[in-house]
Parts: C-alpha cells; structure tokens; sequence
C-alpha cells in the first residue's frame, strides 16, 4: 500500500515530499466563506468540539430540562448546511474544525465555508486536523498570546493544501472510515476485556493518527486496496476476540 508513485517538494517545506502528480491550491480554491445568519433562532442549534466534531446542541445535554444555551436569543447565529466546514478561528489551531452532517444554527464567532465543486469535503476535514495542519494553522493565526490566537479568513484562504483528484479523495476517505470502523470493533472488545484505561487503546488511536496523516498526505496509495480481503480478516479477528472473551 505505500506509494511508488514520483515525489516531489511542491514548494512548502513543512510539506515535505508528496505525490508529483496531487495539485498544490489554496485554501481560497478550494472553498469560500459564508455567512447566512438566522432570522428566528428556531433552527438546530449545534456545537464544535475538537474531539466529537459538531454535533446536536440537545444530544449533549445531561439532563432534558438543562437550558441549550445562555444566550438571551439565537437571532443572529450562523446558518450552517450539511457539508459545510465550520472553523471555531480561536481553536482551530488545536483541530477545532469539522464538516456538519447537520442544518443547523452556530454561534457568530464560527466562521463558514462552502466547498466548491470536485472537492470532498471529509477529505479535507481529515487533512485539516493532522498535526502538520494544525501546525500550519498556529502559524498563520494571529495574537500575541496562544489563548488570544484567531485564524481569521485572509490567513486561512492563502494556506497551501495538497487536492489528490476526486476520484482520489473519495478513495482515501472511504478508506479512513473503513479502518476506523475496524479500529472502532477493536477498541469495543479492548475495553470489555482490559478496561478503558489499558494502555492499548492509545496506541490503537495513534495507529489511526498515523494512518491518516499517511493517506491524506499521499504517503500511502490506498487504490485499489484489497477492502473484500481487509473486510474478512476484520471480521476473523473480531470473532477471535469475542471468543477468547467469552472463554475467559
């Protein structure tokens, strides 16, 4: 699975060496912002976290009578659509982005992109939140203090990105979700027979890290990877788990 396909510095060099024949754009050709804000407050109202991703306002709440928010009125929020990238610009830097899978409300200090045509959108969400981006995200912000930072939109449009063709990043991503799915069964049966603390399911974490700053930055060719194959040893070894469980 690793690529034997030309490489080349494209010209960053905190990009290191990628795919010679993956295009080098800006942000700004890749998306553009957005901002519908609500006339009523009566949408959705989400949430970003850097871990979950954004997520139903009401889902998180502990119990049904605990109010959405403090806000005197959502009048005024963000309108956000499914597929649409939203940046929280004080923590972006920290992986504080994420593609909604939601029509909803956000609070105003998000900033919303649109993606444009032939871009995948979990793609880019997946690239955006790899070390070597956030990284570059913490560069480009502005502030004197870490807790002052704000990647605000002009820094954000002249940030380089790799854009494998589309068929690619349809590719990758079906990929990553596909070894996540796997990892996710792991993790389960991890938990159940050691407990949530055993050490394993870091490292199963960082294995994913790792895969998917591999893939997204062209360090691995997933074309044409074996998924028949990879999907029934994914399930041999699950049963394998489960068994010597349930033998224990």
């Amino acid at each position: 699975m690793i690529c034997t396909g030309k490489y080349e510095n494209l010209g960053h060099p905190w990009l290191g060496e990628n795919p010679k024949k993956w295009a080098l754009k800006k942000v700004k050709h890749i998306l553009f912002e957005v901002s519908e804000k609500t006339e009523d407050g009566t949408e959705e109202l989400l949430s970003l976290s850097q871990y979950t991703g954004i997520e139903k306002k009401k889902d998180k709440l502990k119990d049904k009578d605990d109010n959405l928010t403090n806000a005197k009125s959502l009048i005024g929020y963000k309108v956000v659509e499914k597929t649409q990238l939203v940046s929280n610009i004080m923590l972006a830097w920290n992986g504080s982005v994420g593609i909604s899978e939601y029509d909803g409300i956000i609070s105003p200090a998000y900033c919303i992109y649109q993606f444009r045509e032939g871009m995948n959108p979990k793609y880019f969400e997946h690239l955006f939140k790899t070390e070597l981006y956030k990284a570059e995200f913490k560069r480009k912000s502005t502030g004197i203090i870490e807790s002052r930072l704000r990647l605000y939109t002009d820094k954000f449009y002249n940030i380089p990105c790799l854009v494998p063709t589309t068929e690619e990043q349809d590719e990758i991503v079906d990929y990553i979700e596909f070894k996540k799915n796997q990892i996710d069964v792991l993790l389960k049966h991890n938990s159940m027979i050691f407990g949530k603390t055993n050490p394993k399911t870091g490292l199963l974490k960082d294995y994913l890290r790792t895969l998917i700053y591999n893939v997204v930055t062209g360090q691995y060719d997933v074309r044409n990877y074996d998924k028949t194959g990879e999907q029934r040893s994914s399930r041999l070894d699950s049963e394998v788990i489960v068994d010597n469980y349930k033998e224990s």
